[in-house]
């Protein structure tokens, strides 16, 4: 259909001019003019007329004896009205002029002059392309190479036709095009250069918005801090979003770019904040250990800079891991704001921006277990003898005897009654704790209650058994399913059947019988710590002292620990008379010579059944994390189940 086509405009031209039919030998095209050469004596052009844009660009030709230069002036105004129909007038070989509607040759069309950059947006949108010539033969688009048509806005038959800034509908792409004109001139460009505005990331991706990201991952290589995303792990990508799989444990800025059709963007930093998400409660009048659990909230650089500030409060000595900051911090004064305090933590400069407030004196119950058949509830804030009570199904429990340790942590007392499915909540200082479900009918008590750090046979007796239950094995695991640590604090777990109570135990401290001072401070205390040697040397004894509302460690190289004393130097970092020999977690007064139990988490070792009839049950062991036998039913109607168990 083409070739009909240009058959019948070169036959149409034939027969207008006949053989004189313009061909220049020669032409140039500049923002300042057209210049056409032609042979001597050949027909020539002396006027193009626009007939859209009704306007005519006429020649001065100069004739000598061996060529005839034609030339069209040029400015911005001229090249403007360069579109539509053209209407051509040619001098002929016999001098004659001929005025006719013809079709230009297209490969004597003037080359396109771009003026400034064409970068289009990879996602497409309106654009324009500016410069001189642009539109001349051009009907209403232009050609992408190899057939992608880019449509204009607006008409080339209209008079108000700018082409010298044309408005195009460009549909987008990724990396290099190139726009080919009728003549053949062909321009090759690139899009604009990516930009990342900003980040955001969950615990799986890293999600960027910006734009001229291209919207395939083959047009594009994206970088973390210099180094390239495998392309397996680009989610998904879009010409103003992009997500890629990528997750940051610590705290840590990194630089993000991205080269989009071998263009890159800028070096974008995006910081892994710290994001603590809960914060205990401490109370107002001591002070206390705070401890903030969340993500990012430590950094794998060494001596990192970590500052902890609860309002204006700062907490001092910070100790940060991935998932946990603890720190110290110190009573204030009546007069001070004490509720919704911000939290602010700075890891290096980078400071977390979620908004999680602390508030002194906010009594909270986390968790509770059944040592010895008493109630011990563990939390914050648990208050004191005369600011304390205790609700369990909404009723106040009046005559209940409750302890309370000296930071506020635990709370125990024995049951008057079982409490069977309950619900169980404080008040402390006007002040209601969260609820907890609660059942202490099955319970456990063991004889001794503190085993020798040597080992020790410990019989432990279960209360209240289910019938259904009468032929079960029993069962000890391990808090985290560890192993016993034959020193300090342990907390287990004794099931039988479908019934199960959380215990603790501590092994025996060791007892000092006297201390004194000498004239250069130095502190000598008399007893017998044979058994306790090995727990020495493994740095699991050691001296503390409470400056004022925190615990501080005496180096351990300043404890001299001997088989029946040990010494260390006063000195002035001791600012109170509240010193404690530490043994495996829990602090013995020096002072005032009181055992003292204070709850910690330690670990488990193995239980060796020992039946009442002296005989071994076979198959004792269940598996590798729970170690128990059955004993024998002393008392069906008390439902109470005897077992003994080596403590080592």
């Amino acid at each position: 259909m083409k070739i009909l086509f240009l058959f019948f405009i070169f036959y149409f031209i034939s027969k207008s001019f006949g053989n004189n039919i313009p061909v220049p030998k020669d032409f140039k095209c500049s923002k300042e003019s057209l210049i056409y050469t032609y042979g001597s004596g050949d027909p020539y052009f002396s006027k193009w007329s626009f007939t859209d844009s009704h306007y005519d660009l006429p020649f001065d030709c100069l004739n000598d004896s061996r060529s005839v230069t034609c030339t069209a002036e040029m400015n911005e105004e001229n090249a403007k009205m360069l579109h539509g129909s053209i209407s051509t007038c040619v001098i002929d070989s016999n001098g004659a002029l001929v005025c006719k509607l013809i079709t230009l040759l297209t490969k004597y069309y003037p080359n396109p002059i771009i003026e400034g950059e064409f970068k289009p947006l990879t996602k497409g949108g309106q654009t324009s392309l500016k410069g001189y010539y642009l539109a001349f033969g051009i009907s209403s688009f232009f050609t992408i190479l190899p057939d992608t048509e880019v449509e204009f806005q607006g008409s080339t038959n209209k008079k108000s036709f700018d082409s010298t800034n044309i408005l195009l509908d460009y549909q987008g792409g990724c990396g290099p095009k190139t726009l080919q004109w009728p003549n053949g001139f062909n321009f090759t460009f690139n899009h604009s250069n990516p930009i990342i505005n900003n980040a955001s990331s969950d615990n799986r991706s890293l999600i960027v918005t910006g734009s001229n990201f291209c919207n395939s991952s083959d047009y594009v290589n994206i970088f973390i801090d210099s180094i390239q995303i495998d392309k397996l792990n680009i989610i998904s990508i879009d010409h103003e979003l992009f997500e890629v799989k990528y997750n940051q444990q610590y705290c840590k800025s990194i630089v993000l770019n991205i080269v989009s059709g071998d263009l890159d963007s800028n070096k974008f930093q995006f910081d892994y904040k710290p994001l603590p998400l809960k914060i205990n409660s401490i109370p107002k009048s001591k002070g206390g250990s705070i401890i903030i659990t969340g993500e990012r909230l430590s950094s794998q650089i060494n001596n990192s800079l970590v500052i902890v500030n609860i309002g204006q409060n700062e907490c001092k000595q910070v100790i940060s891991s991935k998932n946990e900051i603890t720190c110290n911090l110190d009573s204030i004064t009546n007069g001070s704001i004490s509720n919704n305090l911000q939290v602010n933590i700075s890891i290096n400069g980078i400071v977390n921006d979620n908004n999680l407030l602390f508030s002194f004196d906010v009594p909270f119950i986390s968790d509770f277990i059944l040592p010895q058949g008493e109630v011990k509830l563990i939390g914050d804030c648990l208050g004191a003898l005369q600011s304390t009570q205790v609700y369990i199904d909404d009723i106040l429990q009046s005559n209940l005897t409750i302890s309370i340790n000296d930071k506020q942590t635990t709370l125990s007392f024995t049951p008057l009654n079982q409490i069977k499915k309950s619900k169980l909540y404080l008040i402390v200082n006007g002040t209601k704790s969260n609820v907890v479900d609660i059942d202490s009918s099955f319970y456990v008590k063991s004889i001794p209650s503190s085993p020798s750090v040597i080992g020790q046979i410990v019989n432990y007796t279960l209360y209240n058994i289910n019938p259904s239950n009468y032929n079960s094995l029993p069962t000890i695991i391990l808090k985290d399913n560890s192993t016993i640590k034959g020193c300090g604090r342990n907390e287990i777990s004794i099931s039988i059947g479908n019934q199960t109570s959380r215990t603790e135990f501590y092994y025996e401290q060791p007892i000092i019988k006297s201390c004194s001072t000498n004239d250069n401070q130095l502190i000598n205390c008399l007893g017998n710590f044979t058994n306790y040697l090995n727990y020495y040397e493994d740095d699991q004894i050691k001296i503390i002292f409470l400056n004022p509302s925190k615990y501080n460690y005496l180096e351990s190289n300043l404890l001299d620990f001997k088989f029946d004393s040990f010494s260390f130097q006063l000195n002035k970092q001791f600012t109170s008379n509240q010193i404690y020999l530490n043994v495996c977690n829990q602090p013995l007064p020096i002072t005032d010579i009181e055992f003292t139990q204070t709850p910690q988490v330690t670990q488990i070792n193995t239980i060796e059944p020992i039946l009442n009839d002296s005989s071994k049950h076979e198959n004792n062991q269940t598996n590798n994390e729970s170690i128990g036998s059955i004993g024998e039913v002393v008392s069906e109607k008390d439902q109470i189940q005897k077992y003994c168990a080596n403590l080592i």
